[in-house]
């Protein structure tokens, strides 16, 4: 008699987030993932109070949004308001988010971690890239890397919005529809608590959402850590946030050479 051999169950998905309204450059693999089958949970590692911002307020409404994209609510951890970690300072405490992060999660085996891109867009961001690097070697999962917004080549306030480094390797496009892709731009504007930062941020988005190549993400390498994300100056330096020197001597031991 032949016997019938068990399905292998779907490669499960953590995807790192640092603030909530971050997962706005990464809906199309989250929603990918789930509609594959596959155990999707997501993690924000700071608290998302910056400047005194409601932090019930960006937590439901990074629920509401990825509860509409057909996400379960008890798999999204706002980890960062529970451990205390403020926004703008997850580089301050990476000797405590790493643990942290590893019990929470690393324990998990295989599948993929999706991780804020080593760019110098953002402190935080980095910062998480690094959490994400260490859970992701726990669970011995496959890492992927996705572009928020960074500033190389560019000077002041300028920034350039899903487009990842290429110093960070070959990109892999996640084809959508433009339907798809105006959908996820409508769904940014239920973070109406941010949207002074989406004032700036979202002609950018729409102009990229014109293209069908408009979501990539990049494997990770960890060894790229030990380097600067790209010559000249950080956008979060250009912006009055700590300086790469700053950011380098609180993260280096959680950088890899």
């Amino acid at each position: 008699m032949r016997s019938d051999v068990s399905a292998q169950p779907a490669p499960p998905l953590l995807a790192v987030f640092v603030h909530p309204d971050d997962e706005f450059a990464a809906f199309p693999w989250l929603r990918r993932a789930l509609a594959e089958g596959r155990a999707v949970d997501a993690v924000w590692l700071t608290d998302g109070g910056w400047g005194g911002q409601d932090m019930a307020r960006r937590r439901a409404e990074s629920v509401a949004v990825l509860s509409a994209l057909g996400m379960d609510p008890a798999r999204m951890h706002f980890c960062g308001e529970q451990w205390g970690i403020a926004d703008g300072g997850l580089h301050l405490r990476l000797d405590e988010a790493v643990p942290r992060a590893l019990e929470r999660f690393g324990s998990v085996r295989g599948g993929e971690v999706l991780m804020p891109a080593w760019e110098g867009g953002h402190h935080d961001h980095d910062a998480g890239h690094l959490v994400g690097i260490a859970v992701a070697q726990a669970r011995g999962a496959r890492m992927w890397q996705f572009s928020l917004y960074h500033g190389e080549g560019l000077r002041g306030p300028w920034f350039k919005v899903l487009s990842p480094l290429p110093a960070n390797g070959a990109s892999e496009v996640l084809p959508t529809t433009l339907g798809e892709r105006l959908r996820y731009a409508a769904a940014c504007l239920a973070y109406r608590s941010q949207w002074k930062s989406f004032v700036g941020l979202l002609p950018f988005y729409l102009w990229r959402m014109l293209g069908a190549d408009a979501f990539r993400r990049q494997p990770v390498d960890p060894r790229r850590t030990a380097q600067r994300p790209h010559a000249g100056p950080m956008l979060y330096e250009r912006r009055g946030g700590p300086s790469w020197a700053e950011f380098a001597a609180a993260t280096a031991a959680h950088r890899q050479a």
